[in-house]
């Protein structure tokens, strides 16, 4: 029977939750909430470098900056999401990519800068190098999910050398150093495919994280409405452009939290979960520019017509957003609107030569009718629409019906029962659940239960640790949930 002690450890250390079947639905931690608030200004930040400077170049800068600052929240919610603990060591980890999250967020406006590259690149590495140690504890404490962990402390730690080594050369040889390592961090997640899909993810959790990543920078977007509502002489003109900023806002709410399909994000497929992973960034990407054109927007509201860098925010990010959107429907075969949406794409994308020639605020109202006619055919087309099936972290396969034996056969103490006739040692057991067998795990020397499998077809596996409550099908090479827990206290 396991101590306090024991307990208390086992709390410490990380462990799979997305193994355990009797988790329930799962929501944000509070850890999680207060993490993200540090994302809030980070947003805010890269916001800042395209609001100073809305033209081609100031756009190059924004697109690139907030390319690691939406990874690094990314890396840092799959990461809780498969191994987020309630201990002590944990909350310091995520404590720590707070502070360098923050530091990191600082230094945004004055990178591409002489004076500013030294400390964006330090304080982003010191972000990478904590999750790093993250993966270096899973790896230790958690031997299924070594061969998954390890990929990131080899795919960031040389994202991290290459960007420390571009502070010894001069741009534009630096910079080119940097696109090559924002390449690999882009691809770090794909060096393993196998493990990534047998290590299943929260089908919960995973979708509210990035619908609250959005909510950010939807705040964000409100935010730039009222600033330029605040730094103009309010009149019908300015009042009515701050109106229909917000109204668009709120349109984009509508769009992506009723008819932006997630459910790319929990399938089994790993090509339509990194297709939404990938195509997020520009969805919150195109969300801010759309933001800091309407602040702009409200700037010029007394002037003949919007400037051409404000049209382009407006009318190709919001072009860009449903465009993005759309793909990720057809993708997922449930766009049922095709038609209206290029169309509309193609409509945004016209103000771009009609906002010239009339005032800002009819620039405004046709952006907001095209956004309010399509949550309109949506809702009209989709209402009938079966919404997708809930599914489990964990889903039985056809050898479930082979899942009878839940105790070990032997006696206690508990042990692998080839390893205690050799006296051999082992790492984690595992139990046969059509025998009672107990074996060593794979990371032990001499593998039992693996050889348990050849000899006798059994196919099922449940660990025996403390803690853990999973099962893994050697026919399906996949985890499955277990039909009850089993008894390794013995």
């Amino acid at each position: 029977m396991a101590t306090p002690s024991d307990e208390r450890r086992i709390r410490n250390r990380p462990r799979l939750r997305t193994l355990d079947a009797e988790a329930g639905e799962r929501h944000a931690s509070w850890l999680e909430l207060f993490f993200d608030l540090v994302f809030v200004l980070a947003v805010a930040q890269v916001a800042r470098v395209l609001a100073g400077h809305p033209d081609a170049g100031g756009f190059l800068k924004y697109a690139v900056l907030f390319i690691p600052v939406w990874w690094a929240w990314v890396g840092f919610t799959f990461y809780a999401d498969r191994f987020e603990s309630e201990g002590p060591a944990y909350r310091i980890l995520m404590f720590a990519a707070m502070l360098a999250v923050t530091g990191f967020a600082l230094t945004l406006v004055g990178a591409f800068t002489p004076e500013g590259d030294q400390a964006f690149i330090i304080c982003y590495v010191l972000v990478r190098l904590v999750l790093v140690m993250g993966y270096l504890r899973v790896a230790y404490y958690i031997p299924l999910a070594r061969s998954f962990s390890m990929q990131y402390p080899i795919g960031l730690g040389a994202v991290s050398a290459l960007l420390l080594g571009s502070l010894l050369v001069d741009p534009p040889l630096r910079y080119a150093i940097w696109a090559a390592a924002l390449v690999l961090e882009l691809l770090t997640p794909l060096l393993n495919l196998r493990a990534a899909r047998v290590l299943p993810i929260d089908r919960s959790h995973i979708p509210e994280r990035f619908g609250l990543f959005t909510i950010i920078v939807l705040g964000e977007a409100v935010i730039a409405t009222a600033m330029g509502a605040a730094e103009v002489p309010w009149n019908v003109s300015t009042l009515a452009t701050s109106w229909l900023g917000f109204a668009m806002a709120a349109c984009i709410w509508w769009i992506n939290f009723d008819f932006v399909e997630d459910s790319a994000l929990t399938a089994g497929q790993l090509w339509r979960r990194f297709m939404y992973i990938y195509g997020h960034y520009v969805i919150v990407a195109s969300i801010v520019a759309m933001g800091i054109g309407v602040e702009h927007a409200i700037k010029e509201s007394n002037e003949a017509h919007l400037h051409f860098p404000t049209l382009a925010l407006i009318a190709g990010g919001a072009a860009v957003y449903l465009t993005v959107i759309t793909i990720i429907r057809l993708l997922t075969g449930v766009c049922k609107v095709v038609v209206p949406r290029v169309a509309a794409i193609v409509l945004m994308l016209s103000l771009l030569w009609i906002g010239p020639f009339v005032p800002p605020v009819l620039v405004m109202a046709a952006a907001f009718g095209l956004l309010t006619v399509g949550i309109w055919l949506e809702g009209f087309y989709v209402r009938d629409e079966v919404e997708a099936e809930e599914a489990a972290h964990l889903v039985p396969c056809e050898h479930a019906g082979e899942m009878t034996v839940f105790e070990p056969r032997i006696e206690p103490p508990i042990g692998c029962e080839e390893c205690r006739k050799n006296n051999y040692k082992w790492v984690h057991l595992r139990l046969c659940l059509s025998c009672g067998h107990v074996g060593c795990c794979d990371s032990s020397v001499n593998k039992h239960a693996t050889k348990h499998f050849h000899k006798t077809g059994h196919p099922i596996m449940a660990s025996l640790e403390a803690g853990e409550s999973w099962a893994w099908c050697y026919e399906d090479d996949r985890f499955v949930p277990l039909a009850k827990r089993v008894d390794g206290s013995g």
